[in-house]
């Protein structure tokens, strides 16, 4: 037997596997996050003008949100603006489906009092019209007596 170096008694040697490579450092921030912001706000505030394109825009906020933070934690890597873009898209979301629930339980009296008050050539035929449907819908939604009614303030 040989006591040539690299060769053991029991046979060649073996190598240890290497160890795991450290994550690479953080580059440049991802750029979905303040998009999902962008679309955040932008569904809030068309939730409250024209709720369709509120939801849509809502939806895309939390999806490029979620998408954005997915990627950045994958390489390691800030998402400025895409938890507030989740946030502010799940807001509106609640906001718009509140609102297609109000419409759905209320669509008797809001459609009553459109039509009524379309027709309505008078002051006093919009006078009537209020009287009969404000009513209604302060039943329905458990508010006070003429609290539908009410004038703000007027500024000093």
């Amino acid at each position: 037997m040989s006591d040539a170096p690299g060769h053991d008694q029991a046979g060649p040697q073996t190598q240890l596997p290497e160890p795991p490579r450290p994550p690479l450092p953080p580059t440049a921030p991802e750029r979905g996050g303040p998009r999902a912001r962008i679309l955040g706000i932008a569904g809030l505030v068309m939730t409250l003008l024209f709720l369709p394109a509120g939801v849509a825009l809502s939806l895309w906020a939390v999806v490029a949100g979620l998408r954005s933070r997915k990627q950045a934690r994958r390489v390691l890597a800030p998402a400025p603006g895409a938890v507030a873009g989740v946030v502010l898209g799940t807001i509106s979301l609640v906001l718009a489906l509140s609102q297609i629930g109000l419409y759905a339980v209320m669509w008797d009296e809001f459609n009553g009092y459109v039509k009524c008050r379309e027709s309505a050539l008078t002051i006093e035929d919009k006078k009537a019209c209020q009287d009969e449907y404000l009513p209604r819908i302060e039943r329905k939604l458990h508010l006070p007596k003429d609290s539908l009614r009410k004038q703000p303030p007027a500024w000093p």
